[in-house]
Order: C-alpha cells, then structure tokens, then sequence
C-alpha cells in the first residue's frame, strides 16, 4: 500500500468532448427546431401578431412558469412523491425524478421564453422577421440557455438531501447523529455510467469518520472501512458522467473484504448545488481520507 494518494489526473480532452457533445446536441436539436418553424411560417400567411397577440404571450408563459414553480415546490417537499421511508426508496425514485427533470423545468423554460418572446417580439418584427419566427426564437433561446444552465446545476439538491435525511431517520439515525455525517452516493466505477438511467449512484446516504474506520449508511446498504482494508485511494475522472464536465475526479476505494476478495467503491458527493462545488467537495474529500489514512501510519524516518 503506498504512503501517498497520487494527484488527481484531470483530463482536458474528457472535458473538452463532453462539452461538445453538450453544445453538439442542444446545437441540432436547435437547428431542428428552427428548420420545423420556417417550414411552417412559409406554408402559412403571416398573421397579426401586434400587442394583443404579445398580452397573450405574456399570460401564457405566465402560466406555465406558475405551473413549473408549482411543480417544482411539490416535488421538492415530498421528495418526488415518496412517501414510505421504512424500505429502500432509490430505485423508485429513478424513475420519478427522471420524469420530473423533463417535465418541471421545460414548464419554467416554457415559461420564460413565452414571457420574453412578448417583450422581444416587437423589436424583431421591426427587423423584418415574419410574426411567426419573431416569438418562436426568443421561445428556443431561452431553451437552449437554461438547458445549457441546468447541465452545470442541480436543481434537485434539496430532494436528495430530504430523502438520504428521512431515509436515514426510518433507519434509527438521530438528528445529532445526521449532522456529523457527510452526504454521499456511492457507484460501482467497473459499471459503465451510460447504461445506468438517469442516476449513476447506486446507493445514497452518509460517511462518517471514525478514528478507527469510515462508517457508511445509506438507503439499501450500510458498511465500515478499517484503515487495514483500505488498500488504495484512486483518483479518476468518468468520462460518461456529467461530472467531467468540471473536471471532476473521483475517489475510487479499493477495500479488502471480509471473504478475500476486493472492493472498489466510487464515491459522489451530495448536496451540492453546481458541478464545480462538487469537484472543490471532492477533492476535499480525497485530502481528509488520506489525512484518516495516513494517521494510522507509523513516520517515516529519514
């Protein structure tokens, strides 16, 4: 077992090709959109689009941003519709909050574009665009900016903090006991993240540090790490997963197990709101388990 984590390799061509595949994606889906519309606004004749056409614009996007706060205040405070904590309640909420991340922010970006594509539209109009493409651009645009927002920031920070907090609690945990712990999701890093759906973590729940072991409990699994089965820190980046995108590097745990044979544990932090929080959490993380580590170890003498 070496003395000292190596340091994290962060690789600029993983960031770079998941950022054009980001930009590549949203950038087409775009295109296409506006290819759809000019077909359309040539095959019909231009309407009127003065100011009561832009009231109505105003009302609807409105609505559906009152919709998707609405939407979004629900799902937060019953954590997606979850509701019994006395069993494991991860894999059903897959599949909810995969539903909810499509639904409740394209109600807000529904929301805003209608709302700026009534203050936007006469200015375009005056520039020669037809009525028809003059509401639908400032419509996408704001599409394309907060989708491109959301892949840097995680909207759902505040369910996943209220599930691990009253998963835990089901499983006997006190609030003291809560607050000593740091939240994490813990993966299998020889899975790949792109056939997982939608969430990569396979368990959620907390670490605590331990001056003899790092204790784990999460939503479907609970487990201890003795320093002596700790037998290397890993550092690597997941290509697959959108924490590349700030360079993230994850710590890998190889862990001896009881029968013999190894462990690797992939660590997530939670409750963060921005990947770049979650690259600072994480390199933080990786300093304090070598510091736990190393305390163990007898010094070295020159």
């Amino acid at each position: 077992m070496s003395n000292q984590t190596p340091p994290p390799a962060r690789s600029k061509k993983k960031m770079i090709l998941g950022w054009l595949f980001v930009l590549g994606t949203t950038g087409i889906t775009t295109a296409l959109g506006f290819w759809w519309m000019s077909k359309r606004t040539t095959a019909q004749p231009d309407g009127d689009y003065g100011l009561g056409f832009a009231v109505v614009l105003f009302f609807i996007g409105a609505f559906f941003l009152i919709a998707g706060v609405l939407g979004y205040v629900a799902v937060v405070f019953t954590e997606c519709l979850t509701f019994n904590y006395q069993k494991p309640v991860l894999s059903g909420l897959r599949v909810r909050l995969y539903l909810a991340n499509i639904i409740v922010p394209l109600l807000v970006m529904m929301g805003i574009g209608f709302m700026l594509a009534a203050f936007v539209m006469p200015l375009l109009r005056s520039w020669g665009l037809s009525g028809s493409l003059s509401y639908v651009i400032p419509l996408m645009g704001s599409l394309v900016v907060l989708q491109l927002v959301l892949v840097w920031v995680s909207v759902w920070t505040p369910v996943i903090k209220r599930l691990i907090a009253k998963r835990l609690r089901a499983k006997g945990l006190t609030d003291a006991q809560l607050a000593g712990g740091l939240l994490l999701g813990i993966s299998d890093p020889s899975k790949s993240s792109m056939k997982k759906f939608f969430m990569i973590e396979s368990d959620l729940g907390m670490l605590w540090f331990d001056p003899a072991q790092l204790i784990y409990w999460g939503d479907s699994e609970d487990f201890v790490i003795r320093r002596e089965d700790l037998l290397e820190i890993e550092r690597k980046m997941d290509g697959a997963s959108t924490s590349s995108l700030s360079g993230t590097v994850h710590v890998i745990l190889r862990v001896a197990q009881p029968d013999g044979r190894e462990r690797r544990i992939r660590l997530h932090n939670e409750g963060l709101w921005t990947l770049g929080s979650r690259r600072a959490a994480m390199d933080a993380l990786a300093q304090q388990i070598e510091a736990w580590r190393l305390a163990s170890l007898p010094p070295v003498i020159a």
